[in-house]
């Protein structure tokens, strides 16, 4: 076995691993660095797969940031793509790694863990069938895309409501496909306020989007080139299945070591990205983070917030002093023309928290409704009614982006419904109507104080 030794060893790329590996080498130039990857890509933008999918961005090669030797030419740190760490000897600061070749032990002075996660793929009998598929790296957005170039599929089944699940549905039904989604809950995308739900699934499936809720999925088997997917409620079928009923940390091998994980294997971690040991730091899917509300741990696993983790992660190993004031839980996607966004906590989730919150619901249009173009938004804002300060807000509809990324500036600043009805929002017919829908749910809000 091949021995190895560095300032720092990096475990796993992407998003938090490589922003590890370039802040502590622009933190300190002389850091001997090195990454060990699973995969052959050492940094892609996972977010964009949909889109390769749906003919949005040209190939799966274009969500490639850097290649591993790019990557070492303009960061300064050594790669060793599909290589996997599979040991971890914390008490002598030894990660055993392999790859098809050989295996090495490395010897870390820090050592970060970004392992990531992996989609959670039930036992299927079909799983490893041509026509079943995940979509978590450029390769399996090459593998549907060559699917239904050479067996032109025209009904997909997809399992799990989840963002990915409508970004993935999305994407083919621009291809052509009939879609058939699969969720096991009553709902889509996770924690959704049930007036926005409403409208968004609503709006979908006037566009032509099957929607199969509250009914698991037991099995899924191919038979004669067609797969049959098992249900407690019936048999469905479809030419092309893709499984996304979410994540799980790719941290089984760090199990019973010492490590503080929750429950699902996350790596719990501290402002400054540090474990419950010594120079041993973690970020990205494979780590927690701390919910700026709530305080509380959570998993929440997003690019932005990875490679927020991983830069602070590489700055304090290399001598530094940052930290991470957390998340508050914005997302946003769309199917088509309708798009949906939420921030913070929704009713339920501040009630269930302690706080004493209630809740506006009103609608509105983007832009002055004699401006051509205008699109119909609805919004749910959440707030503490003693104090009218802003927990949530979720939208859908058009063009809700900047009204979004309005509240979530007000929430980490503990900002309140009365500030927010006297800001001075910038308006113009194009842009939006005299009174914004922010504005007007505020001033809707501070009635209810």
């Amino acid at each position: 076995m091949k021995k190895m030794e560095y300032d720092v060893v990096v475990l796993g790329g992407v998003a938090a691993g490589t922003s590890a590996a370039a802040s502590a080498k622009r933190s300190s130039k002389n850091l001997k660095i090195a990454i060990f990857q699973k995969e052959p890509y050492i940094s892609y933008g996972g977010c964009g797969l949909p889109y390769v999918i749906s003919g949005d961005v040209a190939s799966p090669e274009s969500v490639i940031t850097l290649t591993p030797q790019a990557f070492k030419e303009k960061k300064g740190a050594d790669v060793f793509v599909n290589h996997e760490a599979y040991e971890i000897d914390f008490s002598r600061k030894v990660v055993y790694v392999k790859s098809e070749d050989d295996e090495k032990a490395v010897v870390y002075d820090k050592l970060v863990i970004s392992t990531g996660a992996s989609p959670i793929i039930p036992p299927f009998q079909a799983w490893g069938e041509d026509g079943i598929f995940k979509l978590r790296n450029p390769d399996d957005a090459a593998n549907i895309l060559n699917y239904i170039r050479d067996k032109q599929p025209k009904n997909a089944v997809i399992i799990g409501g989840g963002f990915i699940g409508i970004e993935v549905a999305e994407a083919l039904k621009k291809r052509g496909l009939k879609i058939t989604i699969f969720e096991g809950t009553d709902h889509i995308l996770g924690n959704i306020e049930p007036e926005i739900h409403e409208e968004f699934v609503t709006s979908v499936k006037e566009k032509g989007v099957k929607f199969v809720f509250e009914t698991l999925v037991k099995d899924i088997v191919k038979e004669n080139g067609k797969f049959k997917v098992i249900t407690e409620n019936g048999i469905f079928e479809g030419d092309i299945v893709i499984v996304s009923i979410g994540v799980r940390p790719n941290t089984d091998f760090l199990r019973n070591k010492g490590l503080n994980m929750s429950k699902n294997g996350a790596v719990v971690v501290n402002d400054r990205m540090e474990t419950n040991l010594r120079d041993v730091y973690a970020a990205g899917d494979c780590a927690t983070v701390n919910h700026f509300i709530t305080k509380e741990n959570v998993y929440i696993p997003l690019g932005t917030t990875a490679n927020k983790q991983g830069r602070i992660a590489g700055k304090n190993l290399a001598g530094g002093s940052d930290s991470f004031i957390g998340v508050v839980g914005s997302l946003i996607t769309k199917f088509e023309d309708i798009e949906y966004a939420k921030t913070g906590l929704t009713l339920q989730e501040a009630l269930t928290k302690g706080f004493d919150a209630d809740a506006v619901f009103v609608k509105s249009e983007s832009r002055a409704h004699y401006y051509k173009g205008s699109k119909k938004i609805k919004m749910k804002l959440v707030f503490e009614k003693k104090t009218g300060r802003i927990l949530g807000a979720q939208f859908v509809g058009g063009e809700i982006h900047p009204r979004l990324n309005a509240i979530t500036s007000l929430i980490y600043t503990k900002g309140t419904v009365d500030q927010l009805r006297n800001m001075d929002l910038a308006y113009s017919p194009p842009f939006s109507p005299v009174w914004d829908i922010n504005l007007v749910s505020a001033t809707q809000a501070v009635k209810k104080i």
